[in-house]
């Protein structure tokens, strides 16, 4: 697809995310030659602005980089912190029919583990802070043993509360569950058109019994009234644009393919970034149509301007 390289490198400033270097980082051996054409190409890295406190912002910048210079970057992080993000991801992996076999308590388990250890490396890092910042050093270790405690205390109940409501939870898949209860899947859904793609899907499901007293609103169903993992903080688009992207795969909107699989699953994430991430950008290209048609009813409820284009490659005249 030289040509159409050609063209995107004449009339668009290509960027590239942290979401590409990830997937980049999973190719392997291959990384040098993802990394060629990044620079080829041109391509500025772009990245989410945060504040001085960590906290994520509405806003992104681009920066001239070379790709090779990005990737280290990138794959020097804390090995501890990609092993945590990681572990929070099994849980949801286990809501897609994967982790055949394991309990949510193990599945818990494994997230304390990591989470534990950052803990540990937090406190290490304090430790050399005892001479120059006393205060600060014993601020740190507190706030550490404090939340490993609160975390613990919170997986106990999040499994507690799972395995009351779950039936054979080793081999249990929520999507399955859900799809079968409100007897709705990629066959209703995918026959859906836009405009108002959302409410249409709302529609289905809003005088289901589980929802009909409930007063909710396309809002409260794919969870954008608050960001449910900091409430009280500000929500985004970007942020919102996973939550919605996440829910019409979970119910079957053009989902992706055999999520139980772990490959499958972690493309999956890989693609919501992507949809995340690209709401900063002017046009996102791409060939997979299920990516498309999802990305384009969140941007299409959100107000998101970024057009969103399929890419179709003819090999009708090709060797």
């Amino acid at each position: 697809m030289i040509d159409f390289a050609h063209m995107l490198k004449e009339n668009f400033q290509i960027v590239y995310s942290d979401e590409t270097l990830n997937e980049i980082k999973r190719s392997g051996e291959y990384a040098n030659k993802f990394l060629d054409v990044l620079n080829d190409l041109n391509a500025c890295h772009l990245k989410q602005m945060m504040t001085d406190s960590f906290e994520p912002t509405d806003k992104a910048t681009i920066s001239k980089k070379d790709s090779y210079l990005a990737y280290k970057e990138y794959c020097d992080q804390l090995p501890l912190y990609q092993e945590l993000l990681g572990s929070m991801m099994q849980t949801v992996f286990k809501i897609y029919g994967g982790r055949k076999g394991d309990n949510f308590e193990e599945i818990n388990s494994e997230l304390l583990g990591a989470f534990s250890n950052l803990m540990v490396h937090l406190h290490e890092q304090a430790d050399t802070l005892n001479d120059s910042s006393p205060n600060l050093a014993y601020i740190i270790k507190d706030t550490a043993k404090t939340s490993l405690e609160h975390m613990d205390s919170v997986l106990k109940q999040s499994a507690s509360l799972m395995s009351s409501n779950v039936n054979n939870e080793e081999n249990w898949s929520g999507v399955r569950d859900f799809r079968n209860a409100m007897n709705i899947g990629p066959v209703e859904l995918n026959n859906i058109s836009p405009p108002n793609v959302l409410e249409k899907i709302w529609d289905l499901y809003k005088d289901k019994e589980e929802y009909k007293n409930l007063n909710w609103t396309v809002d409260d169903f794919f969870f954008l009234k608050a960001d449910l993992i900091s409430p009280g903080k500000s929500f985004f688009n970007f942020q919102k644009i996973t939550c919605i992207y996440n829910h019409l795969n979970f119910i079957g909107y053009y989902p992706d393919s055999k999520t139980y699989k772990e490959r499958r699953f972690t493309a999956a994430l890989s693609d919501q970034g992507h949809a995340s991430i690209a709401s900063f950008t002017d046009v996102i290209f791409s060939r997979d149509e299920n990516f498309v048609k999802k990305t384009r009813a969140a941007y299409e409820y959100l107000g998101i301007k970024t057009e969103v284009i399929l890419v179709t490659l003819d090999l009708r005249n090709k060797p």
